[in-house]
């Protein structure tokens, strides 16, 4: 990894595939939520529906979310979110802390970095950053920001939301590396702010 990480001032880890192989999870938590189907199922395609949607807010980015779980359905979108919020994202949580494990090799390069004082954050596509972290056992306190794609208004790969990342953290794009296992989000991500891009393949 030590070539790769010559000339960089920041790196950017995607969390959910990158930081842990999250292979068998999904079937996880729909083992565990069997009697919920509905609801994960309105979930997966609230979810597809908001990809290169951009809100202003996380407020709007959920508002529109939980409406379109909610379309079609007897539950509101207030039942959407209290189930989202309270079951879907803690049994998530529980899942991981129980069955999944940080990558041996992603976990080298997050020390590499550390070692060499280059700045990390955490670019997710989730919510419940932290609380991910905490579960896999590994240090929040590592990454100098932690944030998830729609607590700036939209998913992955939204130019914006990527462009906000890079201005919070202070990166520019010759001195910075993202790190994800999805070509087509965090790679895009990647591109759209002309930063480098390392695949972590499963």
């Amino acid at each position: 990894m030590t070539n790769d990480l010559e000339g960089l001032e920041t790196v950017i880890f995607d969390l959910d595939g990158t930081l842990y192989d999250k292979k068998g999870l999904a079937k996880r938590v729909v083992k565990k939520l069997w009697w919920c189907l509905p609801l994960l199922a309105a979930e997966r395609l609230a979810r597809r529906n908001a990809h290169y949607v951009q809100f202003a807010s996380e407020e709007e980015f959920f508002g529109a979310f939980f409406a379109t779980m909610a379309r079609g359905h007897w539950w509101g979108p207030r039942i959407a979110a209290e189930w989202y919020h309270r079951i879907y994202m803690p049994t998530m949580i529980k899942m991981i802390r129980k069955y999944h494990h940080p990558r041996p090799e992603v976990m080298a390069l997050v020390d590499e970095c550390r070692e060499r004082g280059i700045c990390m954050a955490i670019y997710s596509d989730y919510g419940s950053v932290v609380e991910k972290l905490e579960a896999l056992g590994i240090d929040p306190n590592l990454f100098e920001l932690r944030i998830s794609a729609p607590e700036l208004g939209a998913l992955k790969p939204s130019e914006p939301c990527a462009r906000r990342v890079m201005e919070m953290l202070q990166a520019v794009p010759e001195t910075t590396l993202f790190v994800g296992d999805r070509e087509e989000k965090d790679g895009a991500s990647a591109r759209n702010v002309g930063a480098r891009f390392l695949l972590i393949k499963n």
